[in-house]
């Protein structure tokens, strides 16, 4: 999946920002074996999250906490979903949305949708090359389908070509279906 220009320059700024610990803990071996133990019963009984708070960006990383065979463990995490606390409407998906299309008059066939946001989405345009749909998704009303067949209505402009086959369209105006998308994107997030 393709990151948007945006999302990728956020995710890279703040991966090679230096920081210091704030505290450093020192456990003694009783402690650190009931603290692997701890983390591995919490691991088989729950989803853990990595939440890093940056300025306004609050990042949710999933992660997966692995036992190895010696004790161990191992933790490894996916993309994040970011949102912008000060700006409570925009909000990235940064993980392929499925059974979700776009569907705009002017083309014959639906677009998957790769982002979605309450201000933007990134469409794959496939078989189409995206500068020859420039036009039609350029000051136009569109149709999104949801995964649960709920559909929503809203203008779109062009934000940007990101490659041969993705682009990124700016939502102007929501006519109808605002409630569906707010609960997609909130039901895309806590399916993470």
């Amino acid at each position: 999946m393709k990151l948007t220009l945006e999302e990728s320059d956020f995710i890279t700024q703040i991966v090679q920002q230096e920081s210091t610990a704030q505290f450093d803990l020192t456990l003694s071996k009783p402690e650190a074996a009931q603290l692997k133990q701890w983390l591995s019963t919490l691991s088989k009984a729950s989803d853990v999250q990595l939440l890093a708070k940056i300025n306004s960006q609050l990042m949710y990383f999933p992660a997966h906490i692995d036992a190895q065979s010696d004790g161990d463990l191992t933790v490894s995490c996916e993309l994040p979903s970011i949102v912008d606390i000060n700006n409570h409407y925009r909000h990235w998906r940064t993980k392929e949305l499925e059974h979700t299309q776009l569907r705009s008059s002017h083309l014959p066939c639906p677009f998957k949708v790769l982002s979605l946001s309450l201000s933007g989405l990134v469409v794959r345009t496939f078989p189409y090359k995206a500068h020859s749909v420039i036009d039609q998704f350029t000051d136009v009303t569109v149709n999104l389908t949801l995964a649960q067949q709920n559909n929503v209505r809203f203008d779109v402009t062009l934000g940007r070509i990101i490659n041969d086959t993705t682009i990124a369209l700016e939502i102007m105006n929501i006519h109808d279906g605002y409630a569906h998308l707010k609960q997609a994107i909130f039901e895309s997030y806590n399916q993470q």
